[in-house]
């Protein structure tokens, strides 16, 4: 009914298929990860108007999405040096990221590099690095904070200085 020429069309067809199938996990374990939720922010020592070495540790709830539109819960636990932080300024923070995910599944994030601005009181903080360890290994990984002090502009004045600032937060690992 098809004749030599029908089948060697389907033939083809089929192998064409069989090649895109096997090449989509390939895609999918590749797949952008974006994730947004809040961020609790702790200073220590708290933040003053004079800047000094501030480590800064915060944790995150994420609601994340893949590439292909899979929705599931993540958790972070960032840790950061910042050599000259004050109320005023964040200085460069550097630090690393765990990322758990809903299945279980870790990632470690390392941020190398850092721009911050501080605007009508809020921070925001761009921390821009790779995935040292797990799902998405070997991706640059971008996280964004808008933070916010979670005490009066009062605090910088006293000697336990602005400890907790809470806030918005993204991240993107492509």
């Amino acid at each position: 009914m098809f004749g030599g020429r029908g089948i060697a069309v389907a033939a083809a067809s089929l192998a064409l298929l069989g090649s895109t199938l096997a090449w989509a996990p390939a895609t999918q374990a590749n797949a952008p990860i974006l994730c947004s939720g809040r961020e609790l922010t702790a200073y220590s020592p708290g933040l003053t108007l004079l800047p000094r070495p501030t480590w800064v540790r915060a944790r995150a709830e994420y609601e994340c999405a893949d590439g292909h539109g899979k929705r599931f819960e993540a958790s972070g636990r960032i840790e950061a040096m910042s050599p000259g932080s004050s109320c005023v300024q964040l200085d460069s923070p550097r630090g690393k990221e765990d990322v758990e995910y809903g299945d279980g599944r870790k990632s470690e994030i390392v941020y190398t590099r850092s721009f911050v601005v501080r605007a009508a009181g809020i921070h925001l903080v761009v921390l821009k690095g790779h995935v040292q360890e797990g799902p998405g290994e070997g991706r640059e990984a971008v996280r964004t904070i808008q933070l916010l002090p979670e005490q009066l502009p009062t605090a910088c004045l006293s000697p336990e200085g602005l400890q907790r600032a809470a806030g918005k937060v993204e991240l993107r690992i492509m």
